[in-house]
């Protein structure tokens, strides 16, 4: 982990922020210090596009004016702005030594508990698995349930260690089947050497019947309706985790076969110009420029309209 200090001028001051959300107005915990688990996409890998991880690029702990990621939205609302990231490059939310869970329980283990708690993780839970060669493309994909808990198994670790009305976001997995056809534009190359070579996401890149990888499109969108439900749980402190008051909130809202396109990072679906063309797989700065935008209209903090996000 490592612990970064913002020197930008701020427009807030105070200990809660007062956000209106349509006609009300809610008091969070002012935003001082931002954590964040997730993945090699938020370690801003191949951004640049070349190989290894770029955090100056991510959309959540960057610095590079380019993407203006949510951690530099922060500094420039709080002074003394703070951000402590955990993302992994390889990290599940499920399985391994960097799972959410794991990732959860160092962010709460931070000397300085953060008042602001960013999630981006699923897209390895996807392509970490091996392709099926039965007739449900999605057969060797996590279950709902083993995800859910996953998520919920975090999620109880950041009610309680959090100070009083944090805010915690977790982002929709990303439609990672969409990206076969943005390589495909992008390059000849991605199909036929990198992509087969570097083992990238076979599930979804090493099948070529777009009926099956719409069937691992399928799972995905379950688990980001499995994080809808329990953010809303959360949130309203229906299963009684959420005694602290934070917000729990996402960015989705529905799929794509319900008419929600574009509405979320899962239902957005990237093409050539938002991809690297080191793995042709992962976002580029202007990706990364769309996730920090999508993140931030989709939070208290920013709660603003979405659809530049995707022009």
């Amino acid at each position: 982990m490592k612990l970064v200090r913002r020197a930008i001028p701020m427009i807030a001051l105070g200990s809660l922020l007062f956000v209106s959300t349509r006609a009300t107005a809610v008091s969070y915990a002012a935003p001082t210090k931002q954590a964040n688990a997730g993945d090699s996409i938020s370690q801003g890998f191949g951004a640049n596009g070349w190989p290894g991880d770029h955090e100056d690029l991510s959309w959540v702990q960057g610095t590079d004016s380019r993407v203006s990621s949510t951690a530099d939205r922060l500094a420039r609302m709080q002074s003394g702005f703070t951000e402590e990231s955990e993302s992994v490059t390889g990290a599940e939310m499920v399985g391994g030594d960097d799972s959410f869970p794991a990732q959860a329980a160092r962010i709460c283990a931070q000397r300085v508990k953060p008042t602001r708690v960013r999630v981006l993780l699923g897209a390895n839970d996807v392509c970490n698995r091996p392709k099926s060669n039965s007739g449900d493309a999605a057969a060797n994909m996590y279950s709902v349930g083993t995800y859910t808990n996953a998520l919920r198994a975090g999620l109880n670790q950041l009610a309680q260690c959090l100070p009083a009305k944090s805010v915690v976001q977790v982002l929709s997995v990303p439609r990672v089947d969409a990206l076969y056809e943005a390589g495909h534009d992008k390059s000849y190359w991605c199909h036929w050497g990198i992509w087969p070579i570097a083992g990238i996401c076979r599930i979804v890149t090493g099948e070529s019947n777009a009926s099956r990888r719409a069937q691992v499109g399928a799972r995905v969108d379950q688990y980001n309706d499995a994080i809808a439900a329990e953010m809303r749980a959360y949130n309203s402190n229906s299963n009684g985790k959420n005694p602290k008051g934070h917000a729990f909130v996402t960015d989705w809202v529905g799929s794509i076969a319900a008419g929600k396109k574009n509405t979320s990072i899962g239902t957005f679906k990237f093409t050539e110009n938002d991809i690297n063309g080191v793995d042709c797989f992962h976002p580029n700065v202007k990706g990364q420029g769309r996730l920090a935008c999508l993140a931030w209209a989709k939070s208290p903090d920013g709660a603003g309209p979405y659809a530049s996000c995707f022009q």
